[in-house]
């Protein structure tokens, strides 16, 4: 029998996860904020979402398109937003009041301590706790094609799931099995799934490395495709970095050619490729032209909320990454902004003491951020 889903946000990642859990006989409402309620109406006029590719394909009719945030979240069973990190906040905002106490809530489009910032916001906006968790990672590499069809060009094999607190991880996990076509697990606690997160490893070093090529109107860019030696030791370094800050928390990190091959099967020949080789050889990601510009999320997303982050993290544990910090750097030069800043930081998400031992209370916290905030001091 199939679950009532609620599904945030009407991007990519949120029209395949409303078009494949709609055509496996959920009960699937789609929400998106009433400033972009354009986005909707593409899908109203089509009476749906096409679907092709690796997950199931056909026509979905979802049972609810809105952008009324209470007609979205009550009653349902599980709500999963898929949006970019740097729309947290007005959704957050939008929905928060609606929530009801012990709501099961997946953050599905997950980069660095989101879980752990999400509850912040939610906190501020009188949110009751609900079941939050976070995966770290989207289910599917997928590409819109039309503002109500997409194309998927991969799915995940496996996935895992933390929740806040981590006693929660198990109950989404077995939830969220039951819903998505392929297994998921529960993780540690939500820095394991903050590290398990591959984008800041990939997209900031392929992006700000091949500035000159990108921005060159002659040129077409695939980002998987010109991973070159010297790109892919770069990589390769921020890969070790975020181990290393793992393994200061007591956890153990994949590689992101470690994560390829468990999610897609990339490498399977060799059982854990390398990094390099896992990029260089995806067939699901090779064909993915752009960015075509630095103003893109692989920059604008995955430093501020991903990079910056775990710079934030690896000084809490004494761990020092050097090339992480020079890639934050080297994009605030680019773009002529104050990363640091504007991105996520411990305090965003509560944290005011600065160490391991904090960064750990909060991740397996049993009372809120706020009154975890004063017993950190």
């Amino acid at each position: 029998m199939g679950q009532q889903i609620t599904v945030l946000g009407a991007g990519a990642g949120g029209l395949t996860t409303t078009a494949d859990l709609t055509i496996q006989g959920h009960d699937v409402t789609l929400f998106e904020l009433p400033k972009f309620e354009s986005n909707l109406e593409a899908i109203r006029s089509n009476e749906g979402i096409d679907i092709t590719g690796a997950a199931n394909e056909g026509h979905a009719r979802p049972a609810t398109v809105t952008s009324d945030p209470a007609e979205a979240v009550e009653d349902t069973d599980l709500v999963i937003q898929v949006v970019p990190n740097f729309a947290f906040e007005p959704f957050a905002e939008a929905v928060g009041p609606h929530l009801s106490e012990g709501q099961p809530f997946v953050l599905l489009s997950a980069n660095t301590m989101s879980a752990l910032e999400y509850r912040q916001i939610l906190d501020d906006v009188g949110a009751p706790e609900i079941r939050l968790g976070e995966t770290p990672s989207l289910a599917y590499a997928v590409r819109k094609t039309s503002p109500s069809s997409v194309h998927v060009l991969g799915i995940k094999r496996e996935l895992s799931v933390a929740g806040l607190p981590a006693e929660h991880s198990s109950v989404l996990a077995e939830q969220m099995d039951d819903v998505f076509p392929f297994s998921v697990s529960a993780a540690e606690n939500v820095l394991e799934t903050s590290l398990f997160n591959a984008n800041p490893v990939i997209h900031p070093v392929g992006a700000l490395l091949n500035a000159g090529e990108i921005e060159s109107p002659d040129d077409e860019y695939y980002l998987y495709q010109n991973v070159t030696d010297s790109i892919g030791r770069v990589m390769s370094r921020v890969d070790e970095e975020r181990a290393e800050i793992g393994e200061a928390l007591g956890l153990e990190v994949k590689t992101v050619g470690e994560l390829f091959h468990d999610w897609y099967g990339i490498g399977e020949n060799e059982y854990y490729a390398t990094t390099t080789n896992s990029l260089r050889t995806s067939s699901i990601h090779g064909p993915i032209q752009g960015p075509d510009s630095l103003d893109h999320r692989y920059v604008t997303e995955d430093v501020p909320y991903g990079l910056v982050p775990l710079s934030e993290m690896a000084a809490a544990c004494g761990v020092e990454t050097p090339t992480i910090d020079s890639l934050i750097q080297l994009a605030e030069d680019v773009h002529h902004t104050d990363f640091r800043a504007d991105g996520r930081t411990l305090d965003d998400c509560g944290i005011d003491a600065t160490d391991r031992d904090a960064l750990l209370r909060v991740a397996t916290r049993s009372t809120p951020v706020s009154s975890l905030a004063e017993a950190c001091r």
